[in-house]
Formats: structure tokens, C-alpha cells, sequence
């Protein structure tokens, strides 16, 4: 496939370069957030006040993970000179961290005992570890009910959705590939606006299939599908094909963007007592997409003076529950101890996984948007 006509001229404006950002740091914050939520909830749930949950809230990191996840992706695709070179550069990023963490969980659970003290079939093992190896990663078995929080890695749900929304984005470009550019952008916003219904009645989607069902199993299935986010992954895709206006007028207006963000959640919450976090109200996600790229191209370089192009995002965010599980199964820390060794085991796991998996794997990467060569 030649470089894909739907990819309209970048980067030809003299007001920003798209690959000279902070995402790198914003997905950290992000990783951050969830880990940092998951850990006290779980480890220690008194030590959660509600200042903290509306302070954490202010950066929702899911749904920031799904719309620079749909600006990235959308770019990644536009650079890549095939299907095959596009899904091959996905799948270096993605899975020889979470093999690596998959094979760590596992070597945890026999390590400390647990396999030993439970019945356990081998076959349904090794269909978990295909499974939270491949796409499937919401599946667990019973048998693991009685470790920690009783899923293993409960985070990688999200990583499954992840791996639907690429496959999702080589479906459009396809789809539409003899659109003009312009004519695409259009109708990847009539699809955003579309699918944020699908947000907003997702409840109550879940709910009558599962009546429908019978179980809540087809709820839940809808549930961990892209269907209920995929409009946060398309608003990236389209502030991706826009960007060359969009950012520099963004940041026109940077403090306001960023004030005006804080703001609309604070009096969603407090006034009107809408939930935040993972279930921010869709219309206050192209306000929080927004402050995202004014934060993202704002001093560009200063996340690159802070990691060093250290990008441990996805390692925390993959790690993270793991830990917290050993911590909460083995009882050797408790408090808030507890919650402060687990993040730094975390992230100190995450920065190996960069250095010694990702890295050497990422180096394989073709037409890479942010190559690996200069990392320290």
C-alpha cells in the first residue's frame, strides 16, 4: 500500500512540529493516575479521602490513554507504507512488555505458594496466559479469585480495547481510502458524534443485554468492546487530521484552555454531581482533549529534559496491579507503606521493561513517529 491518500500535508506550519511534544510525560501522568487510584483503593482504601479522588480526577487516565491513543494511531497509520508494517510496528509496542509481564505474573503466583494451596487445571492456565497474551485479556479463571483483588491483572482489559481500536482504524482508512482528505476528516467526525450516543447509553446498553442475555455476560462483554469508547479514540483521529490548525490555535489560548478544563469538571462534580474519572461526561471530553494537546505542545522539550525519552507509561500502567496483587496476597506490608513500595516496585519494573523489552524491540520499528535510536 503506497503512503495512504488520506493523509493530508503536516507539519508544514511554522507553530509546532507534531513529534515535538510532551505526550510521552502526559501518558505517565495518566499511568500515574490509575495506578496511584488502583493502589490505594485495593491496598488501602482508608487512606483514600475525597479530596484526593476529585484531585485524581482532573486527569482521567483512561479516557486521555484512548483520545491521544486514537491521535497517534490515527498518524501511524497515515506513515506507514503498508498494513503489514503498520500492524507489525503495533505489535512490537504492544506485546513483548505484556508478554514479559504475563510471564512475571506467573512465576508470582508459584512463587509465593498460591498455585500450590488451590486446584487448578493446567489447561485453563495456559488458555489464561494465550489469553493475556494475545486480546483476550479480559478472561480469568476461578481459580484465581483467591489472589489478591481476584484478578490478576484487572488493568489489561483496557489493553484488549486498545488492540480493537487499531484494528478499528485500518478498517476506516480502508473503508474510505478514495475520500478526499478533507471529505474523510468529515466523515471521521460524523462518526465521532455518532458513536458519543453510544457513550452516553452504554449503561443502559449493558443493562438490556443483559436482560436480553440472560446473564451479564453480554453486558459485560459490551462493556470491555471499543463500542463504548470508541468516540474518544475518533476525536483524536480527527484533532490528529486538524492538528496543523487545531494546536496552534490551541495554544493561542493555552491557560484558558487548560483553566476552562479544570473548571467544567470541578462544577460537573460539585454542581451538579455528575461522576468524573473513567465516566467523564462526553461532552466535557473534547474540553479535556484540548487541554491534552495545549499541555502535549506547550514547552515541547520539557518532557524529553525530564524522561530523557524514557517512555515508561505502558510498563506502569501493565505493572501496576500485578504488584499491587503480591502486596495484598502475601501480607508482607500493609498501610500506606504498603501502597508506596508497590509503586515504586512498579515503576521500577517499568523502567527495566523500557530498557531490556521495549527498547530493543521498538529499535525494529519501521516509519516510526518517535524513533528509539536516542534513548538514554
Amino acid at each position: 500500500m503506497p503512503k495512504n491518500h488520506n493523509s493530508p500535508s503536516r507539519d508544514q506550519s511554522n507553530d509546532f512540529r507534531f513529534a515535538e511534544n510532551n505526550f510521552d510525560l502526559i501518558r505517565l501522568v495518566a499511568a500515574g493516575e490509575v495506578a496511584l487510584r488502583h493502589s490505594i483503593v485495593h491496598i488501602a482504601p482508608e487512606y483514600f479521602p475525597g479530596w484526593l479522588g476529585t484531585l485524581l480526577a482532573l486527569v482521567p487516565g483512561v479516557p486521555i490513554f484512548y483520545f491521544l491513543s486514537g491521535y497517534l494511531i490515527s498518524r501511524a497509520w497515515e506513515r506507514s507504507v503498508s498494513p503489514t508494517d503498520y500492524f507489525r510496528n503495533r505489535a512490537l509496542r504492544l506485546f513483548p512488555a505484556l508478554w514479559m509481564c504475563t510471564a512475571l505474573s506467573v512465576l508470582a503466583v508459584f512463587a509465593l505458594g498460591y498455585m500450590s494451596s488451590i486446584s487448578w487445571s493446567p489447561v485453563k492456565l495456559s488458555l489464561w496466559v494465550i489469553c493475556q497474551g494475545t486480546v483476550f485479556q479480559f478472561w480469568n479463571p476461578d481459580f484465581f479469585r483467591g489472589f489478591g483483588v481476584g484478578v490478576v491483572n484487572g488493568s489489561l482489559g483496557t489493553v484488549s480495547i486498545e488492540i480493537q481500536f487499531y484494528c478499528v482504524t485500518a478498517v476506516l482508512y480502508t473503508i474510505f481510502r478514495r475520500l478526499s482528505p478533507n471529505q474523510f476528516t468529515v466523515v471521521l467526525g460524523a462518526l465521532t458524534v455518532g458513536t458519543a450516543g453510544i457513550n452516553v447509553m452504554s449503561p443502559q446498553i449493558a443493562h438490556e443485554l443483559t436482560a436480553w442475555w440472560g446473564s451479564d455476560v453480554a453486558g459485560k462483554l459490551f462493556q470491555l468492546s471499543f463500542l463504548p469508547w470508541i468516540f474518544m479514540f475518533l476525536l483524536g483521529a480527527v484533532a490528529q487530521r486538524t492538528s496543523r490548525f487545531l494546536v496552534p490555535t490551541l495554544l493561542n489560548y493555552a491557560w484558558q484552555t487548560v483553566v476552562l478544563y479544570a473548571v467544567a469538571l470541578l462544577v460537573d462534580f460539585y454542581c451538579w454531581g455528575l461522576p468524573l474519572g473513567n465516566n467523564i461526561p462526553f461532552y466535557l471530553v473534547p474540553i479535556m482533549g484540548a487541554a491534552t494537546l495545549v499541555c502535549g505542545y506547550s514547552w515541547p522539550n520539557f518532557a524529553g529534559k525530564v524522561l530523557h525519552r524514557n517512555d515508561i507509561s505502558y510498563g506502569l500502567y501493565i505493572y501496576h496491579m500485578p504488584v499491587a496483587n503480591v502486596f495484598l496476597y502475601s501480607g508482607a506490608l500493609s498501610g500506606l507503606a504498603a501502597i508506596a513500595t508497590s509503586l515504586a516496585v512498579s515503576t521500577a519494573l517499568a523502567l527495566m521493561s523500557w530498557k531490556w523489552v521495549e527498547v530493543p524491540f521498538l529499535r525494529r520499528k519501521r516509519s516510526a513517529i518517535y524513533p528509539v535510536e536516542g534513548v538514554r
